[in-house]
């Protein structure tokens, strides 16, 4: 498969995750992933979901700005998109695990010395990711203008 045809199947799948993400995490009930727990007297006490959806998030933000950086990349030269796949393959599956790693500890945030929860890694990640992309994208860019 050419890499047209690669980043064209990437772009399309990029786009899609962070849709069924946001919908999945924003509409559960309707969906059908949760419902909603009545007490005794009809009150609504909480939600009962079947799996955790927090895990989601991640997922939405990287897909996302690997959206917006493989837009730009199907117009370009086959080297620069193979440049940045092989950044991109290495980077992405070596974040999901410190994120899942990470976990969730009560939102400390960038606290130093209290550790990072797994939201804020994320947007740490994904700000990262999108500006090594983007270094990537222009250096070799304009490396392989001549040729």
């Amino acid at each position: 498969m050419n890499y047209k045809k690669q980043n064209g199947v990437l772009l399309l799948i990029s786009g899609i995750i962070p849709v069924i993400s946001f919908l999945v995490t924003e509409y559960p009930n309707q969906i059908g992933l949760c419902k909603i727990v009545y007490g005794v007297s009809g009150e609504i006490q909480g939600r009962s979901c079947l799996f955790e959806l927090g895990f989601l998030q991640p997922l939405f933000f990287l897909s996302f700005v690997a959206f917006i950086f493989l837009i730009p990349l199907y117009f370009l030269k086959e080297a620069v998109y193979l440049s940045w796949r092989k950044f991109a393959v290495w980077y992405l599956p070596i974040v999901a695990i410190l994120i899942l790693l990470a976990g969730s500890s009560g939102g400390n945030g960038f606290n130093p010395g209290y550790g990072m929860d797994s939201e804020s890694l994320t947007f740490f990640f994904s700000g990262l990711f999108a500006i090594i992309s983007f270094i990537l994208i222009i250096y070799k860019s304009i490396k392989l203008r001549g040729k």
